[in-house]
């Protein structure tokens, strides 16, 4: 919350909780923000990894990037005013940048602070999205080689058999992240430690997801959470056999509800793998991140 001390505010940051989780989704809702950052899910996950920690306005919440740097923060979410609100008082009390800006917050900090930001584009940090319905229909010669690689997934078992993640099912999860561990080359210890806080939070945080067997053993997994009934946020993915890589994705767009239109999966982080990956998948949109530096 932000209090006063005479006439200078001060921002009360504290750590994320799971009991903030109603008033950020009810801010984030009712302010149409549908950039996979500021979902609670992702907050909560990603909480430690990330440093964050968050202050609230009465219709509005800043979150503090400390993994980032000692002055960084998630660009404010919720009215215009509360915004600003929360804005000004940063400015008042500290020299603040600005991560996860997209084009409609730069506009709004170019119109209330004119001249006073400098912009950099973050292209690592561009969200992947796309058509649910076009990414399982894959007509066309564009999608030639995606289709390619789903026939050599799916030709990588006799029987392929899916059901629902619950928290009932979790420890399958878990036993899939472990052989997943054994097989990398890299410490991808942070990304675990994101995932075990979404499984242990599962119902909590309402998480969707899908858990697949080749042949009978369990191969892979996909666990996410809804934007809006429309959007769905892929928070995680591992899969045993890398061949079957794009058929787990094909099959995961088959399995979502049929009110949901659109896939985010997230960034690319500047891995190039994982970039050439997704843009084999062609997004019907890469969603421009900005950083916003105070001068």
């Amino acid at each position: 919350m932000i209090t006063n001390i005479g006439n200078t505010p001060l921002l009360a940051f504290t750590p994320i909780d799971i009991s903030q989780m109603e008033r950020v989704e009810s801010i984030r809702s009712a302010s149409g923000n549908t950039l996979y950052f500021y979902s609670f899910a992702s907050l909560f996950s990603w909480r430690e990894h990330e440093g964050y920690s968050i202050c609230f306005s009465e219709d509005a919440f800043l979150v503090k990037h400390g993994v980032r740097g000692e002055n960084v923060y998630m660009f404010p979410c919720g009215t215009e005013r509360g915004k600003k609100q929360l804005i000004d008082a940063l400015i008042e009390s500290d020299h603040p940048s600005f991560s996860c800006v997209s084009d409609e917050d730069k506009l709004f900090l170019e119109n209330e602070y004119p001249g006073r930001f400098t912009f950099y584009t973050c292209r690592d940090d561009y969200p992947y999205l796309y058509d649910k319905n076009e990414q399982i229909s894959l007509a066309g010669k564009d999608f030639k080689n995606l289709r390619h690689q789903i026939n050599i997934g799916q030709a990588a078992a006799e029987e392929w058999s899916t059901e629902p993640l619950t928290a009932e099912n979790t420890d399958r999860v878990r036993e899939i992240n472990r052989k997943w561990a054994e097989g990398r080359a890299i410490d991808d210890s942070t990304d675990l430690q994101a995932i075990e806080e979404a499984l242990d939070n599962f119902e909590s945080l309402h998480m969707w997801g899908v858990l697949f067997q080749a042949d009978g053993k369990d191969t892979a997994y996909v666990l996410g959470t809804y934007i809006n009934h429309e959007i769905f946020d892929i928070c995680f993915c591992k899969v045993l056999d890398k061949r079957c890589d794009c058929f787990i994705k094909w099959a995961f767009y088959r399995a979502l509800p049929e009110e949901v239109r659109t896939v985010d999966s997230e960034e690319d982080m500047g891995i190039e793998g994982l970039r050439t990956h997704k843009l084999l998948r062609r997004p019907k949109e890469l969603v421009r991140i900005w950083k916003g530096v105070l001068q």
